[in-house]
């Protein structure tokens, strides 16, 4: 049970999830472009519709906004603007996109909310908290309509299953967490978990508010379909707007899943290629929109993260400096 325990504790450190990112994220990319006729490539860039870049950045951009309304609508007793939370959110998911493995955007978000916004930790950990177990819900449902929709796809989708039926579980113990403390003495002891069980407690009495945040979690991760559509058709690939929801939800949960290369380079593109070859598109014009969409998802993010962390107090050496020596992390979730 030690030698299990110790295991667990190397396989998690940061320490061994960062080279290992690399080395994941390299074999990744070498998947990605072997054998690919870049010339093709090139052209297929070039001729791309920037109207249809713009527009699928529009779109993004929406989205994120909704996402940030959503979370808003999850805070029951502080005073918090959705524009601060969007800000936040770009800004703490651009930090991620500098590092192998994605566990920095939570500990930015604690460290604005909390320390320059003086919200209560405890407040912020649970509406974190009620916004991913709305977010997983979705991806479970999502991925089983995609099987039955597209058989096809069940290959990819079967993993998101059960990788996310893993992380429902381990969320809704954390939705439970004021329940159990108040049975173990230990964990009543947790600085906050009075506060972090009568937010958790007053969101879930509010159901119109979870009804209105549950229908809000849809409609903002729906709209990267239209988003990944549009940019599809300014780049001459027919796909229908289910199957471009598909591609973009598909490629966001993989490579946001597994540690990579910083920006998930690679491992977002592999994604897209091999989603779109179920649909016989060729990997060069595969990887063509892949790219774009890449940049589209996940650059606005990056800028924001170059913009506003720097306001913020936080550096991106900061946040370096905070993976790869993360005590915090665990303490904020």
């Amino acid at each position: 049970m030690a030698f299990l325990s110790t295991l667990f504790s190397i396989i998690r450190s940061p320490r061994f999830l960062v080279p290992f990112g690399f080395a994941l994220g390299g074999f990744f990319l070498y998947l990605t472009i072997r054998g690919i006729e870049w010339g093709e490539v090139g052209e297929q860039l070039a001729e791309t519709s920037l109207l249809a870049v713009a527009a699928a950045v529009a779109i993004m951009l929406f989205s994120s906004f909704l996402r940030a309304y959503r979370w808003r609508l999850m805070w029951t007793s502080e005073r918090v603007t959705t524009w601060r939370l969007f800000n936040v959110e770009m800004a703490a998911l651009g930090l991620n996109n500098f590092a192998p493995v994605r566990l920095m955007d939570e500990p930015a978000v604690l460290t604005m909310l909390t320390l320059r916004d003086r919200h209560p930790a405890a407040t912020v950990v649970a509406t974190i908290v009620m916004t991913r177990v709305q977010d997983i819900m979705f991806t479970m449902v999502f991925a089983f309509t995609a099987i039955v929709s597209e058989p096809r796809i069940a290959d990819f989708a079967g993993p998101a299953i059960y990788l996310s039926g893993i992380l429902i579980v381990f969320f809704v113990l954390l939705l439970n967490l004021g329940r159990v403390a108040r049975r173990i003495t230990l964990l009543g002891k947790i600085p906050g978990i009075l506060t972090y069980e009568q937010t958790i407690s007053e969101a879930m009495r509010r159901k119109r508010e979870l009804a209105t945040t549950g229908s809000l979690t849809i409609i903002y991760s729906l709209l990267l379909g239209p988003c990944a559509w549009v940019l599809a058709q300014g780049m001459g690939i027919e796909i229908s707007i289910f199957q471009a929801t598909i591609v973009a939800l598909g490629a966001i949960f993989f490579a946001t899943s597994l540690p990579g290369l910083p920006g998930a380079v690679g491992t977002f593109e592999l994604a897209v290629v091999e989603i779109l070859a179920l649909w016989d598109v060729p990997r060069e014009l595969g990887i063509g929109f892949g790219l774009i969409l890449h940049l589209v998802l996940l650059g606005p993010t990056t800028l924001f993260a170059v913009v506003v962390l720097p306001r913020e107090g936080i550096g991106l050496m900061q946040g370096w400096r905070g993976l790869l020596h993360e005590p915090h992390h665990d303490e904020g979730s």
